[in-house]
């Protein structure tokens, strides 16, 4: 509604007219292409670091641990690559297994795949292609065993791929690529089977993702007997969503028992009834730490679930009252970190692993997000160098990064506040801070540090690496 002050109305705006959006149409796809452009000169750069970083192996290493003296090429060659991605992934803020899938699709494209990575890389500079095409392509290259078979993908998928979305041009890399894999499906399906497993990722507002990777049929007869369990329920009035009943039908399942009592399995997989019965006789162990005032219940502040983050008052109390122990800690009323104590014995004692775990949170190296009660407590200046054991030169480090620690040239300072500090290879500085219990207002926990998702996974956050794994050799 348009209104005046004195006189005639004024005439509304004129209506933008279809060319106008055009031209905002066409701006926009120009500046994709730019981006597009700078994307291919990203990953020609990556690829060149790469293979300065491999040349600078011994300049990566340590010389003078022992363990790293007796490694073999292999062996030594890999961790260098590991400090170089972390190196990587701390300059551009991202989780080390997006640096590494970065560098791998870099070397794939650029050194590894040919002339078919190069001619995915010519697309991308062009701006026919975007970054998400290309690393699609270059995901499935490097999963080729010849260059004969990564040049009759290309040749099969590039023509099509400008006019395809990301999805659709998965499905036609998939054909694609069992068409020309050398190995027959059925040897490649047995191998891939071996590599089913489970994930949980921390969510927001107290919920967490369980993911399984399982054979194609297995997971689409598990998603078909869940949806056919929930329109069912639904038929006969329950008010839930199909989403939400899918979920509380697998939760449900999981945590109990069938009503038969026996223990399903998918047709060609087994049924594990020995597994599933060991499993109900297991008690889950959480920790959690809980405001005072929200035990008292003076206080809705949320509590901290460790390895995860805030859960709501009301849950942390529940937990809190089955709990077959509890132990204190005092924290500081301004910024929520917790108090140091100080025993200065070699072995890491009870209580001050718990002080540890609660003050780390996660593993300390930059960008992790490992439970820190899946880590190891490491010496920051090691007990052979005069190091103490004392909370002020303890920090928790997942496997993973507590080899790079003493066996590659990354380097940390635990500061007096618990900031650890790190210097990389390179020479680029980091800082992580010490995990707070409660948010400088008291209100409940600090958000936790985030990651991003495992390259090829549903998009969810917050998930972790597998433990034990290290990134693929250099080629």
């Amino acid at each position: 509604m348009f209104e005046t002050v004195s006189g005639s109305p004024d005439p509304p705006p004129a209506a933008p007219s279809l060319a106008t959006v055009s031209t905002a149409i066409d701006e926009v796809v120009e500046l994709q292409r730019q981006v597009d452009a700078l994307e291919a000169r990203r990953l020609a750069a990556v690829a060149r670091a790469g293979i300065a970083a491999e040349r600078a192996e011994s300049a990566l290493l340590v010389h003078d641990d022992v363990e790293l003296g007796r490694a073999g090429a292999g062996r030594r060659r890999d961790l260098a690559r590991r400090a170089f991605t972390a190196d990587l992934a701390t300059a551009l803020r991202l989780t080390e297994q997006a640096a590494a899938h970065l560098v791998d699709t870099a070397h794939t494209l650029a050194v590894r795949a040919g002339e078919a990575g190069h001619a995915t890389l010519d697309g991308l500079r062009q701006g026919r292609l975007s970054l998400a095409h290309a690393t699609a392509i270059a995901d499935t290259l490097a999963e080729l065993p010849t260059t004969e078979a990564r040049a009759l993908v290309e040749a099969g998928v590039l023509p099509r791929a400008a006019a395809c979305t990301v999805p659709q041009l998965r499905r036609h890399l998939r054909r694609a690529r069992d068409l020309a894999h050398p190995e027959p499906f059925v040897e490649r399906h047995r191998r891939a089977v071996e590599s089913r497993a489970v994930y949980v990722d921390p969510g927001a507002d107290g919920m967490a993702w369980l993911t399984a990777l399982l054979p194609a049929h297995a997971a689409h007869a598990a998603h078909d007997r869940l949806t056919v369990a929930g329109r069912r329920a639904q038929e006969a009035g329950d008010p839930r969503t199909l989403a939400q009943l899918r979920a509380d039908a697998v939760a449900d399942l999981l945590l109990t028992g069938t009503d038969d009592g026996t223990d399903g399995g998918v047709e060609g997989q087994g049924s594990v009834p020995d597994l599933a019965e060991i499993a109900r006789r297991i008690t889950p162990t959480v920790r959690v730490t809980v405001p005072m005032l929200s035990l008292l219940g003076a206080s809705d502040a949320a509590g901290d679930l460790d390895g995860h983050g805030p859960v709501d008052a009301a849950t942390a109390s529940t937990l809190t009252a089955g709990a077959p122990s509890l132990r204190r800690l005092l924290v500081d009323p301004v910024n929520g970190s917790v108090l140091t104590i100080d025993p200065g014995t070699y072995t890491v004692p009870a209580a001050l692993r718990d002080f540890l775990r609660a003050r780390d949170g996660v593993c300390r190296f930059p960008g992790c997000t490992r439970a820190a009660a899946r880590c190891d407590v490491d010496h920051v200046v090691a007990w052979s160098d005069g190091g103490r054991t004392v909370a002020n030169n303890l920090a928790h480090l997942c496997r993973h990064h507590h080899v790079i620690k003493h066996q590659s040239t990354w380097h940390g300072v635990l500061g007096p506040d618990g900031t650890l500090t790190w210097t990389s290879p390179t020479g680029r500085e980091h800082h992580d801070p010490p995990a707070e219990l409660t948010g400088p207002d008291g209100s409940g926990p600090s958000t936790p540090k985030p990651s991003a998702p495992r390259p090829g996974a549903p998009v969810r956050p917050d998930a972790d690496p597998p433990e034990a794994e290290a990134p693929e050799p250099w080629s």
